[in-house]
């Protein structure tokens, strides 16, 4: 054998086979990774559930008043509803003093209490206080969402090797029995030397990479502090993959929707092609967008943070892929950036932002479809061929258009007739507002309007609900996050007007750092700052879903006049000046205010050594200068008691220093969360983060010189 020795072959083809053989073992791990969740999550279920019948006493036997004895149950030492759920009926005979029919409403009584508790038993994983059950959960499923990507890698490289590599195995096996190899044929040694050539190459590339192996192997024996900081991170994540086995914890709301049963069953029936959605949904969302794609023409009032910007965008890409490209979001002027950005985010559509008279952009997106962001204000302007239509128009904070005389109403009720799909879309609860209810279903289905114009004084009866249904749907955090509390993180990008392009330029170019932090926020008149108008609106969106807000900020200018602002919503605002006791009272007068209230504080001051839970909304009116001090404000109120999820808010101004400042808290976050423990790299970054406090870092320098240079050049 001139050109391979036998023990070359040899260890060609054990580590070929391991290869094959480890990728075969990383590709087969799905069921079982699924089934060990399915497992775990039943576990933790049932852990909260006799925790909860722990908690219930024995008395609770008696609240039927069926002269059951239950004193001689907890003589016996059966104190709680577990202990007495886990009894036979002989074994309830037993006890003396309790006969046959006592023994059988004991049965009763205690099958029915255990059933409600389990309907009503709302689960979360806890990692603050983690069960044993707890940890078997977060390591599962840790294990099979890492896994995921590495079992698709697996999975391409070996199909795509398989059948070569086996032959080459054969080929080379024949190789090894030196009898017969010194009676093989030429073409037989030939065919050895070239596969072993063959497999050499395969090994030194890719398919010899035990990388992807190595990594799988990792994160099956990864420590629980690992599984817990990305759970942290990425709870929505884990959640959303328990729904994929089958294991929510969520509660069921479709059969609360009062859609008909028949009509239920067509919506869950209906297919989605979401393929080109950068996002995976929760199973709620789906419901959404198929509720949404099947009724064609609806209004969504899912509450605040539950994703109807991404419902919206995904019923889109559904369309897409059933060959529509034109497509239309209508919005209010402060949430026009964010749009076009979520758009861009999670999907590949291409976005035309369609602002004031650009009729070239309209032009553009006629043309070229795609999905056109527009405002209210714009829509009236629009000059749209008779007998030109697009597949669905959004129409965002749908009240806008509440009042039927308004101009931007008539606008948009014409755009309405140049599209078989319309999604409105509004946070405010309507419900009570009976009148505007009624005129918004009018524009979508004028049959359904004729019936709720015959109850609509009567709109808390079940009656009004169920002919809302085939129109209306709204879901609250209560209802599908029973996973709940969670943090809620969303970027409010505002267009730069005129004035803040000045006064933003101007602070450019003197090198401020600390005055170009401070755009939008830095014009004479607060009706002319985006941010500020974006502060009234969400505060006034917290205000009506009863809610109460934190306002954070670096600078105490832009605090007062944040205050001036929002007026006598607010406390007194919070800062490095005010004592510590007083600041625990200013919180103690936040906790006992209504619902509305807003506490403004500087970020530094309120950002410390004060719980704040009664809050559930928290707005940063600039981006700061290290993560650690945005996270540490954020856990004044997203903490152990906070009863709500925590929405934050952070107020950003397009095409400014915001943007790098965003960056730059996502480049350090990175690098904190993978050096979280003691070490030379973590303490390296722990010093440029306090350097950084100081503003003596080099990266602040050539920030603010690259910004100057891009405004010398025109391009704001």
């Amino acid at each position: 054998m001139a050109g391979i020795e036998r023990p070359e072959a040899k260890d060609l083809i054990s580590r070929a086979g391991a290869q094959l053989a480890g990728f075969k073992t990383v590709i087969d791990s799905e069921s079982a990774e699924r089934e060990a969740v399915r497992i775990k999550a039943q576990a933790l279920f049932d852990d909260r559930l006799k925790t909860s019948l722990e908690a219930m006493e024995v008395e609770h036997l008696a609240k039927g008043k069926q002269g059951i004895r239950v004193a001689l149950l907890r003589d016996k030492g059966y104190t709680n509803m577990w202990q007495v759920s886990k009894l036979t009926y002989s074994q309830i005979c037993g006890i003396e003093g309790l006969g046959q029919q006592s023994a059988t409403k004991i049965l009763d009584i205690t099958k029915q209490t255990v059933e409600n508790t389990k309907e009503n038993l709302r689960v979360r994983i806890n990692p603050d206080y983690p069960t044993n059950a707890d940890n078997e959960l977060v390591k599962a499923l840790y294990v099979m969402i890492k896994n995921q990507p590495l079992r698709n890698e697996c999975g391409r490289i070996f199909n795509a090797n398989q059948s070569e590599v086996n032959a080459e195995i054969n080929a080379l096996k024949k190789a090894k029995n030196g009898l017969s190899w010194l009676f093989a044929s030429k073409s037989k040694k030939q065919l050895a030397e070239s596969s072993a050539n063959s497999l050499s190459e395969r090994l030194k590339g890719e398919f010899g990479s035990t990388a992807l192996i190595d990594a799988y192997k990792a994160n099956c024996s990864a420590d629980l502090a690992l599984c817990f900081g990305d759970f942290t991170a990425n709870s929505v994540a884990y959640y959303t993959a328990l729904e994929q086995v089958g294991k929510s914890f969520g509660k069921d709301t479709k059969n609360d929707t009062g859609l008909s049963s028949e009509l239920l069953a067509e919506i869950e029936a209906h297919s989605l092609n979401l393929e080109g959605l950068n996002a995976t949904l929760r199973s709620y969302q789906t419901f959404g967008v198929k509720y949404i794609a099947h009724q064609k023409r609806v209004l969504l009032g899912d509450e605040m943070g539950l994703g109807k910007t991404m419902q919206a965008i995904a019923a889109m890409v559904a369309l897409k892929n059933e060959g529509k490209h034109h497509f239309m979001v209508v919005c209010p002027a402060s949430v026009l950036i964010n749009w076009c950005r979520e758009i861009k985010k999670f999907s590949d559509f291409e976005v035309t932002k369609v602002h004031g008279g650009d009729t070239d952009a309209l032009l553009h997106w006629r043309e070229n479809g795609g999905v056109a962001v527009t405002t209210y204000e714009s829509i009236s302007r629009f000059d749209l061929p008779e007998k030109f239509k697009f597949a669905m128009l959004v129409a965002d904070e749908a009240h806008y258009v509440k009042n039927p005389e308004a101009k931007r109403t008539k606008a948009l009720s014409s755009l309405l007739s140049k599209t078989e799909g319309v999604l409105f879309m509004s946070g405010t609860p309507l419900e009570n507002r009976v009148e505007e209810m009624c005129f918004l279903v009018s524009l979508l289905n004028k049959e359904i309007s004729a019936e709720i114009e015959k109850v609509k004084f009567i709109s808390t009866a079940e009656q009004f609900r169920v002919e809302l249904a085939p129109v209306y749907l709204r879901r609250t955090r209560e209802d599908v996050l029973t996973e709940l509390p969670e943090l809620v993180e969303k970027e409010q990008w505002c267009e730069v007007n005129a004035a803040e392009q000045s006064a933003y330029r101007d602070a450019v170019m003197s090198e401020n750092f600390m005055a170009m932090r401070q755009v939008s926020w830095n014009v004479s008149d607060m009706s002319c700052s985006t941010k500020a108008q974006r502060l009234l609106e969400l505060c006034d969106k917290a205000k009506e879903e009863g809610r109460k807000v934190i306002v954070f900020s670096f600078f105490r200018e832009t605090l007062r006049k944040a205050q001036v602002l929002l007026s006598d919503r607010c406390m007194e605002v919070i800062t490095g000046e005010v004592s510590p006791q007083r600041r625990q009272e200013i919180v103690d007068e936040f906790g006992k205010a209504e619902n509305g209230a807003v506490l403004i504080s500087q970020v530094q001051a309120g950002g410390t050594g004060i719980n704040i839970q009664c809050a559930s909304v928290i707005i940063f009116c600039e981006p700061q200068i290290k993560p650690s001090i945005e996270n540490q404000a954020i856990a004044r109120a997203y903490r152990m008691g906070q009863v709500r999820d925590v929405l934050v808010y952070r107020l950003l101004s397009d095409e400014t220093i915001d943007e790098r400042m965003l960056e730059i808290l996502r480049e350090k976050q990175v690098a904190f969360d993978n050096f979280a423990d003691k070490s030379v790299v973590g303490e390296e970054a722990l010093e440029i983060e306090e350097s950084a406090e100081a503003g003596e870092t080099s990266w602040i320098t050539q920030m603010v010189k690259a910004e100057k240079e891009r405004i010398a050049n025109n391009i704001i």
